[in-house]
């Protein structure tokens, strides 16, 4: 190794170990925690903007929000609603918004081809079909998911429904029912600003507040778990090893009540717990970082002889927050439920296996990852499955870093982690779960239930944000089922030339025993062309249409084709 490389190394641990003594370390009184507003009922609205936000005592820094200065606004839904949600784009460049968990169409998902354009209001209409638990939002573009959701742009969807009503559960929200978003940030010493170079952080974020502190009444108390970060997997616990019970999973309750110690989440993976502070009155409790404590190649935990980079929080303990134990509430929840709901896990037996495998190049590479082999190209389809297919994923991890795994559109249940049966807390309905490195196995169910599309796909990705923008990402259609080559969509029956000089597109029909009609909408559901045509061929006018992603519908007497189009 050259000596400048080496000096190169040492300089930048000196700066992570600089950065951790300076932040974390620091001597700053604490701020209250920040509890978001909420939004509810049948239509939302949400602009994604610049905006500042103290995150530093004393330093305004800029960010990326929904609604506000720092993250978003929590929503609340409700099962079998229909909810009609506004996102008004004013960041001037292209963004996304994605509905992490909720089991939603391709069109209303928010993945990075339902591109939201600068000063554009995408409006999607869905019900709300997903179990009692939280969820969140954020924003899925391709290559900037990391910048946009680090500077700050996430919030939690609150999902309620009457299996969860029937409980004896803490739910007032900001009183004994508290949302809790953590991020692990990167912040400049000098100028006090985000940064997005890399991930390696050095300071912790609840809410949006730096060194918060929260007061508890001396009851029962719910807490909503979100770990936001990119990369750090969270280990949470309390100072004095107090228990809690987690109740649910990403997206649904559990069976019973779990009894915990400690808690792990990877990025994007949310659970709720309780904790009964009824004996803690007048006391302090504080939750710490048990990263020490993580497994060797667990993001934030130990890794092996300096193989892969450290930085400044990684392997060591830390306090997150404080928990100061005042009076019970008017109305206090003192006990647990003993059930909570039963889960029906989707049968094993039979059900085909689809076998996915993370690798790393060079093979000790920190940064550069595949799924089978493949980065993620936007114009490739990996896989295709048929509605209501069941499929069991084996996901098999041969690199050296764990990787926390998610799936749009279907929740998935876990069957086994490295050949044993996974942990009582991972028995529930999930969409995110953390792949051990070193040749870690897991195996999950999942079935292709309600949605389908001919070109939009489902994603499945890493969620450390870098990873994903960096292409550790594919894409699967799901198909009705029906022979649509032959009966439905019936693409050969249509020859499509474009005119690249003039803009044109000729498009011409093969049937000729009648006319057709032709639609021509984006991914907002705003239709710029719709005709009838009475001959077998028209050209239509592109140079006028702004910019954006297409959907191109052909329909002739009983057969229709859906083409997507690109312009830029």
């Amino acid at each position: 190794m050259k000596l400048s490389n080496v000096s190169s190394i040492i300089w930048n641990l000196f700066i992570y170990v600089t950065l951790s003594i300076f932040f974390v370390g620091s001597g700053s009184s604490q701020s209250p925690l920040h509890i978001p507003d909420t939004l509810s009922g049948n239509e939302i609205f949400l602009k994604i903007q610049h905006a500042e936000h103290e995150i530093l005592p004393g330093f305004k820094s800029q960010t990326i929000a929904y609604n506000g200065n720092y993250l978003g606004p929590t929503i609340i839904l409700k099962k079998e609603q229909l909810v009609k949600m506004h996102v008004e784009n004013l960041l001037g460049e292209p963004t996304t918004t994605h509905w992490h968990g909720l089991h939603v169409s391709p069109e209303n998902d928010g993945s990075p081809h339902v591109v939201i354009q600068p000063s554009m209001d995408w409006i999607t209409e869905f019900k709300v079909m997903d179990q009692a638990a939280t969820y969140w939002y954020h924003p899925h573009l391709h290559g900037k998911t990391f910048e946009h959701v680090m500077k700050g742009a996430a919030g939690l969807i609150l999902i309620r429904d009457d299996d969860e009503n029937k409980l004896k559960l803490p739910r007032s929200y900001g009183v004994d029912d508290f949302p809790i978003v953590f991020q692990f940030q990167t912040m400049d010493q000098n100028s006090k600003q985000i940064k997005i170079e890399n991930d390696f952080d050095n300071i912790t974020l609840v809410n949006g507040t730096y060194l918060p502190e929260l007061n508890c009444p001396a009851q029962m108390v719910r807490f909503r778990l979100l770990n936001a970060s990119s990369r750090r997997i969270l280990n949470l616990g309390f100072d004095n090893r107090k228990s809690f019970y987690q109740i649910a999973t990403d997206a649904g309750l559990l069976d019973q009540p779990v009894l915990l110690d400690r808690i792990t989440l990877g990025g994007g993976e949310r659970a709720e717990i309780l904790v009964d502070f009824s004996a803690d009155l007048g006391k302090t409790l504080a939750w710490v970082q048990y990263g020490n404590e993580l497994p060797l190649g667990y993001p934030g935990g130990p890794v092996m002889g300096g193989m892969l980079p450290l930085g400044p929080l990684d392997n060591r303990s830390f306090k997150i927050m404080d928990l100061n134990v005042g009076s019970p509430t008017a109305n206090p929840v003192y006990t647990k439920p003993d059930l909570l709901v039963k889960n029906d896990p989707i049968n094993a037996s039979g059900v085909m296996e689809r076998t996915l495998r993370f690798t790393a190049q060079p093979m000790m590479s920190p940064t550069n990852f595949f799924i089978n082999g493949e980065k993620y190209d936007e114009n490739k389809i990996n896989f295709s499955v048929s509605l209501n297919d069941k499929e069991i994923w084996n996901i098999t991890n041969q690199t050296m870093m764990a990787h926390p795994f998610h799936i749009h559109g279907n929740p998935f249940y876990v069957l086994s982690v490295n050949g044993n049966n996974p942990a009582e807390n991972m028995l529930g309905r999930k969409d995110v779960v953390i792949i051990p490195p070193f040749n870690g196995n897991v195996r999950i169910i999942t079935q292709y239930l309600d949605f389908h599309h001919p070109v939009l796909p489902f994603m499945y990705h890493c969620h450390i944000l870098s990873h994903e923008d960096d292409g550790m990402m594919g894409q699967f259609l799901v198909k009705s089922g029906i022979n649509l080559a032959k009966d439905f969509n019936s693409v050969e029956l249509w020859k499509l030339q474009f005119d690249f000089t003039k803009r044109w597109l000729q498009i011409e029909s093969t049937n000729q025993e009648s006319g057709f009609t032709v639609n021509l909408y984006n991914l907002n559901g705003v239709n710029y062309i719709q005709k009838s045509i009475q001959s077998s061929s028209v050209m239509l006018d592109l140079f006028s249409i702004p910019s954006d992603v297409y959907f191109l519908n052909l329909i002739a007497d009983k057969n229709f084709a859906t083409f997507k189009i690109v312009k830029i």
